[in-house]
């Protein structure tokens, strides 16, 4: 019953079943119909179970009173994967940061900063990396402020996943829904309203795309190319002009020509990629000089399939994380973030929107 805890983020059928639950002595639906559950005399204060909102605590009410149902692929936020890992749910058990501060939550543990290990400066820096390169308290400043280690500042393991089983398998039932709030969907609509404008008759890229690229309604593009996992999600793009079905985990090679965009878009998705470093070295390639990337990013994942930098980290090293992606590819200008997020975000009560670019080099 993965729409107990993906919220409106699942399939229609995951919905379905949902409904059916809510018949049992266990599940009634709240409020919000199929979308939000109550666990019956279990949790201390009944309400509905939307962990897609941010509510951890909620989530280990679950935890206590079904945890058999839960899967590991739930679409959970940061502190929802936390309280349903220290509930053994999932496959392991992820540090998870908070929005602001850097906060350790592991099974049996307590807050703790990384040790200064001893040998070589690159693994000093991979050990340190990303917790104690967040300068500031904004996004902006993140960027801004960093110094950059001078290697690549990760290991293979960050890259390694709870599911390690072909992406295929995950990604082969159509999803034809949103994974992020209709806050986080127009204010990045928003934010590509006022920057596709500046490249007129763009040619536009959208990589790990669905059946939605939450580009504006007003186009001032001439073309847009768009690649992912699912190819039935992919027809049903109406903003798309054309599609080619990509694993880019198994084959991180985009299949277009030099200097082929003016604008490349990733939304909510450079967190699945096992080797970031080379599929953002192919957007600047297919990038014309003068031409923009666009990372947008927030707080929600399928932790199975996510990578383990990513399920360690809160939001301010997600930035840093997505910014080194774009610095260590080589021919970009420095990467700039901002920050979009709603107020109610800091509650957990909307999903914050950061957004990551940089533009390609002059030739």
């Amino acid at each position: 019953l993965k729409a107990l805890t993906l919220g409106s983020a699942c399939a229609p059928h995951e919905r379905a079943s949902a409904r059916a639950m809510a018949a049992s002595s266990l599940w009634q639906p709240s409020s919000s119909g199929a979308l939000g559950f109550s666990v019956l005399g279990r949790a201390p204060q009944p309400g509905p179970l939307v962990v897609g909102q941010g509510s951890a605590v909620q989530a280990a009410h679950l935890a206590a009173a079904a945890p058999d149902i839960i899967g590991s692929a739930a679409c959970l936020t940061a502190g929802a994967a936390a309280a349903l890992a220290a509930a053994g749910l999932l496959a392991a058990a992820p540090a998870v940061a908070g929005r602001r501060g850097r906060r350790s939550l592991r099974r049996g543990g307590s807050m703790a900063s990384p040790s200064s290990p001893r040998g070589s400066a690159s693994a000093v820096a991979r050990a340190a990396w990303p917790q104690s390169f967040v300068q500031g308290g904004s996004a902006e400043e993140v960027l801004q402020k960093v110094q950059w280690p001078q290697a690549w500042p990760y290991s293979a393991n960050d890259f390694t996943r709870q599911d390690e089983s072909d992406d295929l398998y995950f990604y082969n039932q159509p999803r034809l829904c949103t994974h992020v709030d209709d806050s986080f969907i127009g204010r990045l609509k928003t934010y590509y309203g006022r920057v596709f404008p500046q490249y007129p008759d763009a040619r536009i890229l959208d990589i790990c795309s669905s059946w939605i690229s939450h580009y504006p309604e007003e186009k001032t593009w001439s073309r847009v190319s768009i690649t992912g996992m699912n190819e039935y999600e992919l027809k049903e793009n109406k903003q798309a002009d054309d599609y080619t079905v990509r694993n880019l985990n198994v084959t991180p090679v985009l299949p277009y020509e030099d200097a082929s965009f003016d604008i490349v878009t990733c939304t909510v998705s450079m967190d699945y990629l096992n080797k970031p470093l080379e599929v953002t070295k192919e957007v600047v390639r297919v990038l014309k000089p003068g031409g923009t990337v666009i990372f947008s990013t927030s707080n929600r994942c399928f932790p199975s399939k996510a990578v383990n930098i990513w399920l360690k980290t809160g939001d301010m090293e997600h930035v840093l994380i997505y910014g080194s992606y774009l610095h260590y590819a080589g021919g970009l200008e420095p990467p700039e973030a901002v920050d979009l997020s709603p107020p109610m975000s800091r509650m957990g009560f909307a999903d914050p929107v950061l957004v990551i670019t940089a533009k390609k080099k002059a030739s």
